[in-house]
C-alpha cells in the first residue's frame, strides 16, 4: 500500500478516475430525478402517462395567456382579436409538425386554428375568460361631480384608464375612461393536440424519443450513479492519503510554495460547489431534461479536477509544515480589517460616551432608520440584495437588542445583590460599554462606600459597646461599696429625721443607679449575642402565668387589672427559661411603670398552625407621640419628662433576647394603645 502511495502513475490514475467518475455520477442524477418526480404510485413508468400531456402544457398555456393579454378595444371584433394575439406567438411549437390547435367560442365556433387538422392520440384543453372592456364618456357639471363619477367608475371595474381631469378642450368637466373587468366576458377554449400520424421531425418527435430512451436507460443511470459514486470516493480516499507521500518526505511543487493555504481551501469548495450545482442542473428541453453533451461533460471534469487539485495543495502543505499563521493571506488581511475595526470601534465608543444617552439613543435610532429606508427603496426597485442586506440589517439589531438587554440584566442583578445586602457582588465590567459600563462602575462603587459606611458603623458599635461594658464595670466597683456602706448606714441610728430622709434618698438613688449598670451589661451582651443560651421545651402558658403571679400586686398597686388568656392547648416552644423570663419580666415592668391608672392589661397567648404568639397590651398613660422603631432605640423611653426610674433599654434588652432565641418581636402604637407581639415556633414532637 505504501508503494501505491509513493506512485506518480496511481495518483493520476486515481485523480482521473475521482473526477470522471464523480462527474458521472453526478450527471446521472438528473435525468433519474426527473423520473423519480413524475412517480405517482406506478414507479418509473408514470412518465408515459404524463409526458404527452406535458408538452401540450407547455404549448397550450402560452397561447391561452397570449389571448388574455392583448390589447383590445371595445369597437375591435373579438374573433379578429384572438387571431391577432395567436399571430403574435413567438415559438418553436407554432411550426412544429405533429402539432395542431384550435381556438373556440363559449357558442361552440371556430374562431381560428391550425392549417391542417386531423386525428391525434394526446389533447389537452385550457379555458380562459375574455376581459370586458366598455369606453365610458360622461359630462359632470363640476369638479366634484366628477371626482364622484371617478370613482364610481373605480368600485365598479378592475382598471380604469382615464384621461387627465380639464383635458377637453369643449368640456373641462368631461370624463373619458376605458374600464375593463377582467374575466368577465366570453369564455375561450384553447385546445392543443399531438397527431395520431407523427412525422420523426420537429421537437415533440425529440421529446418523446428522448423520454422513452430515459426511461429504457434507467438502468444504466443507476448503474452509473451507484459505481461512479463508490469508485470516485474511493479514489478521493486515495488521493488524500497520498497527497505529499514521498518516501525521502513530503515535497511541495511550484504551486503548493506561491499559493496561501487559505487561499486554496475556499477556492476548492467553491469550484466543488459550481461543480455540483451545473451537474444538477444540466440541460433540459422544458418538460424532458436532455443528456450531457460532451462538451458539457468535459468542462463538469475540469471545474472538478482544479477544485480537488486545490484542496489537495492545502493537504500537502499541512504535512510538509508549510502552514505558517504569518503567511496566511486572509490572517494578514484579517489583522489589518481587525485593526481597523478596533480603531473605528474606540473612536465611536469616545463619541457615544460624549453624548447623553438620550440623544445616543436617537443617534442611533435615525442611523438604523435611514439604512432600512435605503433597503425598502432597492426592494422596490427590483434589488435582489436588497432583501439580503434588509435581513443583515435586522440581525445587526437583534444582536444589539441582546446586547443591550444583556447588559441591562448585570446592571440589575447588580442593583438587586445591592438591595438584598450582598456587599460582596461585583458587577462584571468585561462586557459592558459606554453608558452601561460607567453605570457599573458606580455601582461598584456605591457597593465600596456602603461597605466602608457599615464598617465604619459596626466598628462605631463595638466601640459603644466596649465603651458601655467598660464603664458599667468601672462604676459597677464603687457602687457596690456605697450600696454596702448604705446598707451599715441603715443599720446605725440616724441622729435626726432628716439625716434618715437622706439616707433613704442614697439608697433609692444607688439601686437605681445599680440597675442601670446591671441593664447596660445586659443590653450590650444581648445586642453582641455574648450570651449562653440554652434551649429547652418550655410552656408558655405555665412560664406567662408565674410571671403574671409576681406581678399581679405590683400592677394592683398602680391600680392595673391584670386579664390574662392563656392558650387553649398547651403551646411548648425551644427557649433559655432564664431568659424568656428577663423578655416578660422586662415587658411587665414597663406596662407598670407607664401604663394609664385604672385601665386593664391584656395577656394573651395563642397557637396557630407551626407557631405560638405571646401579646401584651395596655394604655400608656403618657402621649405616645414617637413612632415604634424609635421607642425600640436604647435610652428612648416613652415618657419626655424623664419622671420615671426606667432606664430606656427594657424594649431593647427584651427585643434582642427574643431573637437570641429564634423568636421575632414586634411592636405598634395606635393612639395610646401600646401592644407587644412575640412569635417562637412550636417545638417537633418526636
Amino acid at each position: 500500500m505504501k508503494n501505491l502511495l509513493t506512485n506518480r502513475t496511481a495518483r493520476v490514475t486515481a485523480f482521473v478516475l475521482c473526477v470522471v467518475c464523480l462527474t458521472l455520477a453526478l450527471v446521472s442524477v438528473g435525468p433519474l430525478a426527473w423520473l423519480r418526480d413524475r412517480n405517482a404510485g406506478d414507479g418509473y413508468a408514470y412518465y408515459k402517462d404524463r409526458v404527452e400531456e406535458l408538452i401540450l402544457e407547455n404549448w397550450v398555456d402560452p397561447m391561452a395567456d397570449t389571448i388574455c393579454d392583448v390589447n383590445h378595444s371595445p369597437q375591435a371584433d373579438t374573433d379578429q382579436w384572438i387571431r391577432t394575439g395567436l399571430g403574435q406567438i413567438d415559438g418553436w411549437t407554432g411550426h412544429d409538425p405533429n402539432l395542431f390547435f384550435s381556438v373556440r367560442g363559449a357558442d361552440g365556433r371556430l374562431i381560428t386554428a391550425s392549417e391542417v387538422l386531423g386525428d391525434y392520440r394526446a389533447r389537452f384543453t385550457r379555458t380562459v375568460c375574455l376581459p370586458e372592456t366598455v369606453q365610458v364618456s360622461e359630462t359632470c357639471g363640476s369638479e366634484e361631480a366628477w371626482d364622484e363619477a371617478l370613482m364610481r367608475l373605480e368600485e365598479q371595474y378592475d382598471s380604469v384608464s382615464v384621461s387627465e381631469y380639464g383635458a377637453a378642450e369643449t368640456d373641462p368637466y368631461l370624463l373619458e375612461a376605458v374600464c375593463v373587468n377582467y374575466e368577465a366576458g366570453e369564455a375561450i377554449t384553447v385546445n392543443g393536440f399531438i397527431r395520431a400520424e407523427m412525422t420523426p421531425t420537429g421537437q415533440v418527435w425529440t421529446q418523446l424519443n428522448r423520454a422513452a430512451g430515459l426511461y429504457s436507460a434507467r438502468p444504466v443511470y443507476l448503474v452509473l450513479l451507484a459505481a461512479g459514486t463508490a469508485v470516485g470516493l474511493l479514489s478521493l480516499v486515495f488521493l488524500f492519503r497520498a497527497a505529499g507521500c514521498r518516501e525521502d518526505g513530503p515535497v511541495l511543487n511550484a504551486f503548493d510554495r506561491k499559493v496561501p493555504v487559505d487561499l486554496l481551501i475556499p477556492a476548492g469548495i467553491v469550484a466543488g460547489l459550481i461543480w455540483l450545482a451545473a451537474g444538477l442542473d444540466g440541460p433540459d428541453c422544458e418538460a424532458v431534461p436532455g443528456v450531457f453533451a460532451p462538451g458539457p461533460f468535459l468542462l463538469l471534469c475540469l471545474l472538478l479536477a482544479a477544485g480537488l487539485y486545490c484542496l489537495l495543495s492545502a493537504v500537502r502543505q499541512g504535512r510538509a509544515g508549510a502552514v505558517r499563521k504569518d503567511s496566511l493571506f486572509l490572517v494578514r488581511t484579517g489583522r489589518a480589517c481587525a485593526g481597523g475595526l478596533k480603531k473605528a470601534g474606540r473612536g465611536l465608543e469616545a463619541l457615544a460616551n460624549k453624548l447623553p444617552l438620550f440623544w445616543l439613543a436617537a443617534v442611533v435610532f435615525l442611523g438604523f432608520a435611514f439604512l432600512e429606508g435605503l433597503t425598502v427603496i432597492a426592494i422596490a426597485d427590483g434589488f435582489f440584495g436588497g432583501v439580503i442586506l434588509w435581513f443583515l440589517l435586522k440581525a445587526v439589531e437583534i444582536a444589539g437588542v441582546i446586547r443591550l438587554v444583556l447588559s441591562f440584566r448585570r446592571l440589575q442583578e447588580g442593583g438587586k445583590a445591592l438591595a438584598a445586602g450582598d456587599l460582596d457582588y461585583q458587577v462584571p465590567l468585561d462586557r459592558l460599554r459606554g453608558p452601561f459600563r460607567a453605570h457599573g462602575e458606580n455601582l461598584n462603587r456605591i457597593r465600596t462606600g456602603i461597605r466602608t459606611a457599615v464598617e465604619d458603623q459596626m466598628k462605631s458599635e463595638r466601640m459603644k459597646t466596649e465603651l458601655i461594658t467598660n464603664v458599667s464595670h468601672d462604676i459597677k466597683t464603687p457602687l457596690t461599696s456605697i450600696v454596702s456602706y448604705v446598707d451599715l448606714l441603715k443599720k446605725q441610728e440616724m441622729p435626726t429625721p432628716e439625716a434618715r430622709e437622706y439616707l433613704e434618698v442614697l439608697d433609692r438613688q444607688s439601686a437605681r443607679l445599680k440597675k442601670l449598670t446591671e441593664d447596660l451589661v445586659e443590653a450590650s451582651k444581648a445586642s453582641t449575642g455574648n450570651l449562653t443560651v440554652e434551649l429547652e421545651p418550655t410552656d408558655l402558658n405555665v412560664l406567662l402565668g408565674q410571671t403574671a403571679g409576681e406581678y399581679a400586686e405590683r400592677l394592683k398597686a398602680r391600680e392595673l387589672e391584670l386579664v390574662m388568656t392563656p392558650s387553649a392547648v398547651s403551646p411548648v416552644i425551644l427557649a433559655d427559661g432564664r431568659l424568656l423570663w428577663r423578655v416578660f419580666d422586662n415587658l411587665l415592668s414597663n406596662i407598670r411603670k407607664y401604663a394609664q391608672p385604672g385601665t386593664r392589661v391584656y395577656l394573651t397567648c395563642e397557637a396557630d398552625g407551626d407557631r405560638a404568639t405571646v401579646l401584651f397590651r395596655n394604655i400608656s398613660a403618657s402621649p405616645l407621640n414617637i413612632s415604634a422603631d424609635e421607642l425600640m432605640e436604647r435610652f428612648v423611653r416613652g415618657d419626655e419628662a424623664r419622671s420615671t426610674e426606667g432606664s430606656g433599654l427594657g424594649l431593647a434588652i427584651a427585643r434582642d433576647l427574643t431573637g437570641l432565641q429564634g423568636g421575632t418581636f414586634d411592636l405598634a402604637i395606635d393612639g395610646d394603645l401600646f401592644k407587644v407581639r412575640l412569635a417562637f415556633p412550636l417545638a417537633k414532637e418526636k
